[in-house]
């Protein structure tokens, strides 16, 4: 029998600029369930780690990183424990100034495998563990695929010949009929039916899928396991994250459990705003106050209709403010799905108009109608202001 650990998508060291003074934090969110993996295999000992692409979230991650990760790996070592790694679309490097992918130095000091190109065959690593015959075919993200080609087309498997056919690939498999934006498709039919489980990384949601292979009258399983930790708004936050662990023996799959890792609380909700709310800020704050965690990263999306003149009434600055001191990190997204009413422009009677003229009529109409003195006067201030700047720019 054979245990084999399958993970993917660590993307260390991830660019946070969006979270501010908490960007260092959130990258430790995913260097704590790296360390989860890690001691999890320390603890289990699986024969074989995979990790099938982006364990670094550029080919330049920080030094401090970077030593982690070489420690972390030589604690694996250590407990002989063989870690097979291959390169996804964010380690893989895209010129040759920056030639070498920073899993290169796992390789060289012998901490794991780095399973690479080699010509025209899809690399090979050839195991025996308790007796069981194993083959490890790894290929990573073609970063340079300027065609958008299955790789796949062009290269060989070799000899398939082992009592269990592990396919490690970083990339979208369209079996899964899922692809991020310029994503090369590999196909399902380019893995050979002798393949038992494939190996995937890139998708960061969890999905399995079996694929029966007819002529063989077996049964391909292929995993993606998805990220340790979400990285975007994007991915699907009621999913939960973790990792495969998977019993084979000759027969074939004897058990597999996807352990879960606890991530930081992460949700998107929408709030539905109209023209009748004269203080939207105030709606907002009420609907968001049974969501707020000081742990949970909270985005809010606007939805529905307002006037032009109610935007001022959202406080955006000050709705930030509040959320981020209630929150790990606030986002509020105002404009994506908001529509607005257009104030009608009711140009001057006469036959040409302004700029000017045009503008002070405008605003003179405002000041017509606003009830409150206070910001009465701020409009007859910002007109003043602005006519006067306009004149100075020779507006007329």
């Amino acid at each position: 029998m054979v245990q084999i650990l399958h993970t993917a998508d660590f993307h260390l060291d991830p660019k946070m600029t969006n979270f501010l003074h908490r960007d260092q934090e959130r990258r430790d969110d995913f260097q704590k369930n790296f360390d989860e993996i890690i001691n999890f295999s320390l603890k289990e000992r699986p024969d074989i780690l995979l990790i099938s692409g982006d364990l670094f979230d550029s080919i330049n991650p920080r030094n401090p990183v970077r030593n982690h990760v070489i420690s972390q790996f030589k604690r694996i070592h250590s407990k002989n424990i063989k870690a097979f790694v291959i390169g996804g679309n964010h380690d893989m490097p895209r010129s040759i100034e920056n030639a070498l992918s920073p899993i290169s130095i796992l390789n060289t000091i012998e901490y794991i495998d780095f399973i690479q190109p080699e010509g025209q065959f899809i690399s090979k690593r050839e195991l025996n563990i308790n007796n069981l015959k194993i083959n490890i075919f790894g290929e990573s993200y073609d970063v340079l695929n300027t065609r958008m080609r299955d790789p796949l087309d062009e290269l060989s498997f070799g000899n398939l010949d082992a009592d269990l056919n592990i396919f490690m690939v970083h990339g979208s498999i369209g079996l899964f009929r899922y692809r991020y934006p310029g994503d090369y498709i590999i196909k399902e039919i380019n893995i050979p039916e002798k393949i038992d489980y494939v190996a995937a990384g890139h998708l960061h949601d969890h999905i399995e899928k079996e694929r029966y292979n007819p002529n063989l009258g077996s049964s391909t399983l292929m995993v993606y396991p998805g990220s340790i930790e979400f990285l975007s708004f994007n991915e699907n936050l009621k999913k939960v994250k973790g990792f495969m662990f998977l019993e084979y023996d000759k027969e074939g799959l004897i058990n597999k459990e996807f352990i879960k890792l606890e991530t930081r609380p992460i949700e998107q909700i929408p709030i539905s705003i109209n023209t009748n709310q004269e203080n939207i800020y105030q709606t907002i704050i009420q609907e968001i106050e049974n969501f707020l965690n000081d742990r949970k990263i909270l985005k809010v999306i606007l939805e529905g209709k307002i006037k032009v003149d109610q935007i001022a009434s959202i406080k955006s600055s000050k709705l930030i403010n509040y959320g981020d001191e209630n929150c790990f990190k606030f986002f509020l997204d105002s404009y994506s799905k908001l529509d607005f009413e257009t104030t009608e422009l009711i140009l001057p009677d006469k036959e040409r108009a302004s700029p000017i003229e045009i503008f002070s009529q405008f605003v003179d109409s405002l000041i017509a109608r606003e009830e409150n003195e206070n910001f009465k006067k701020i409009l007859i201030d910002a007109k003043k202001i602005s006519l006067e700047k306009l004149e100075k720019f020779g507006v007329k």
